[in-house]
């Protein structure tokens, strides 16, 4: 019921967790009646209240030695923090439980199977995707030796992903055959529709539309009584919608993408899986010759894309005004207070002076010590007001680059898309006129075709400028490595990168920081240095780290950054103080070769 009927299964569990204290009070059928409810919150996506419920079950299976719980709160955690796409976390969760199971020996296989499964989705999820198939063939021969139908279907399903994504589409289309098999065998209605929705977008994009909309149909029909819950739904629409249109078939196509349309009105929470359905809808109008339409589409495509990164960066810069605005705030109060305390200091060396002629050598002391005391804390002041103003120099600098890669991007979309616009709408013209031959017709619509693919691929050259998916997904160093190869591929320039005595994730804000200074510096190198060879090395040693970056091209003048308007090195610099650290450049007008060093502390920590 927790996957058909949540809030009714959620009730009950709750009334039995009340009858159970009642009867034989926080004991471990207690405990294992509460795990219950936390996969319910898993399920549900309420990934913080499932935390808390799994983390005081193991505390308490491991209190009272109740290995078997001990272990399944391992994989409920490792399955919570998957959901939470934590994955090394899930990993090192998955691999306590199944350490464990394989340790205790009242242990089967079948026991730990679930485990083992587990750490192929885990590694699957980090693009590991050999590793995952080793942990999913060792499932399915467990599953396949306990004649477990449901298990065997979920494996077999999980390597058709697997193998999809390496490319091998043969092997992923036996294991989704065989997945299909035994689900259907099993009863498991979820699992047979959900692989007859991936292997049918498989056929579609090998090009097999026929195969593949016979599966999606399969998938969408409810005449054996399953009912695709809403996720499912807008796949399948919206992969239906894609098929047809790529057919040419467009007034089927827009059928599809409308009542993707319609469930997104309904389940305003799916917005971030309609990236299919919102690039077909542009397509559609695209070819019908709704410009309007089609811009409007395309443009919720793009903001859907870089949605989360916007918002990253606004959280970024709202935490730096906020720390700006509250400590500008308390250097107010703390002039204010020295005013007030030197006025109170001249009404006190009046009235000493008024009071006795004998104390004038005291008064003369007193007066000393607090004007001494009221310097003192002027320059303090004044050290904390020349801070803030270096701060909110960072915040300008960081809203100015903001605008300027708005500027940018729009400079981008501009020149990339008006010329294939324009091309579409002769192509469309010519379409639409009745003189047309059909040959030429049928040319036409290819062309327009290759038109909207070379658009796609400018949104996805737009995207990565905005912020790398390999950053976010695995790291600094692999996003430097993508971005290697990018610029190695034009066998104009070599970029070479160097890591050492580095863990392979750092920090969130310190990859981006070290990712952009890297990113700025080496496009200045490849417009204005004529270098062929560029280094980039990264080193760490006693909690000191040093980026250096160094070009054989021509050497310049550096002093020209101190009176340049452009925000390149302003950008460079900022991102220096953020990280603490040390910005140094060295060259020489006729000179071979630049370096850019940034020393900054940074601690080794436990992920």
């Amino acid at each position: 019921m927790i996957f058909s009927e949540g809030e009714k299964a959620k009730e009950k569990i709750q009334q039995v967790l009340k009858s159970a204290e009642k009867e034989v009070g926080r004991s471990r059928i207690y405990y294992e009646i509460l795990q219950n409810l936390g996969i319910y919150y898993d399920v549900n996506q309420q990934t913080d209240s499932s935390l808390i419920i799994f983390s005081e079950i193991l505390k308490e299976s491991k209190k009272q030695g109740w290995k078997a719980l001990e272990q399944r709160s391992f994989n409920n955690l490792g399955m919570n923090r998957l959901n939470s796409s934590d994955y090394k976390a899930a990993i090192a969760y998955f691999s306590e439980a199944l350490t464990l199971a394989q340790k205790d020996p009242n242990s089967r296989p079948g026991d730990y199977v679930n485990y083992i499964s587990n750490m192929g989705l885990a590694n699957q999820e980090l693009d590991l995707i050999d590793q995952a198939i080793k942990y999913h063939l060792e499932a399915l021969g467990i599953r396949e030796d306990l004649k477990n139908l449901d298990g065997m279907a979920i494996s077999c399903a999980n390597l058709g992903v697997c193998y999809k994504i390496l490319g091998q589409l043969e092997e992923a289309i036996k294991y989704y055959n065989r997945a299909i098999s035994y689900a259907k065998e099993a009863g498991n209605k979820v699992l047979f529709h959900r692989i007859h929705d991936n292997l049918g977008s498989l056929y579609v994009e090998q090009g097999n539309f026929e195969k593949g909309l016979i599966l999606l149909e399969v998938a969408l029909d409810s005449s054996d009584g399953f009912t695709p819950d809403p996720k499912m739904e807008l796949s399948i629409v919206s992969n239906m919608a894609a098929s047809y249109l790529m057919m040419g078939q467009v007034d089927k196509a827009e059928g599809f993408a409308e009542r993707g349309i319609e469930l997104l009105k309904e389940h305003r929470e799916l917005i971030n899986y309609s990236l299919t359905l919102k690039n077909t809808l542009a397509k559609i109008h695209f070819r019908k010759g709704d410009f309007e339409k089609g811009n409007a589409y395309l443009e919720e495509y793009e903001e859907l894309n870089k949605k989360v990164f916007s918002q990253e960066n606004a959280a970024l810069l709202t935490d730096l005004q906020v720390k700006y605005d509250l400590e500008k705030k308390e250097n107010q109060i703390a002039l204010q207070t020295a005013e007030l305390q030197e006025k109170n200091a001249t009404l006190q060396r009046n009235y000493f002076a008024f009071a006795a002629l004998g104390l004038l050598i005291l008064l003369i002391g007193v007066a000393f010590f607090f004007y001494q005391n009221r310097s003192k804390r002027k320059q303090e002041l004044l050290v904390k007001d020349r801070e803030l103003k270096v701060k909110e120099a960072y915040i300008q600098a960081s809203l100015e680059s903001q605008e300027q890669e708005r500027r940018r991007m729009a400079q981008d979309l501009h020149d990339g898309f008006g010329q294939y616009i324009s091309a579409l709408r002769l192509y469309v013209s010519q379409l639409k006129s009745n003189s047309a031959k059909e040959e030429f017709k049928t040319e036409l619509v290819s062309r327009t075709d290759e038109v909207l693919d070379e658009m796609s691929k400018e949104i996805s050259n737009v995207v990565y400028d905005l912020m790398p998916a390999t950053l976010i997904r695995q790291g600094f160093l692999s996003a430097l490595e993508d971005l290697a190869h990018r610029i190695n591929a034009s066998q104009k320039v070599y970029l070479h990168i160097e890591a050492g005595n580095l863990p392979d994730r750092l920090d969130e804000l310190l990859e981006i920081n070290l990712f952009r200074i890297c990113q700025e510096w080496v496009n200045n190198v490849l417009k204005y240095a004529n270098a062929k060879n560029i280094s980039v090395n990264l080193s760490h040693n006693h909690q000191v780290a040093r980026l250096q970056i160094l070009d054989d091209g021509q050497g310049f003048d550096s002093g020209i950054f101190l009176t340049s308007k452009r925000n390149g090195w302003k950008n460079i610099s900022t991102r220096a103080e953020l990280l603490q650290g040390k910005l140094e450049l060295f060259t020489q007008p006729q000179q071979q070769g630049t370096e850019l060093l940034v020393t900054f502390p940074y601690v080794r920590r436990a992920n």
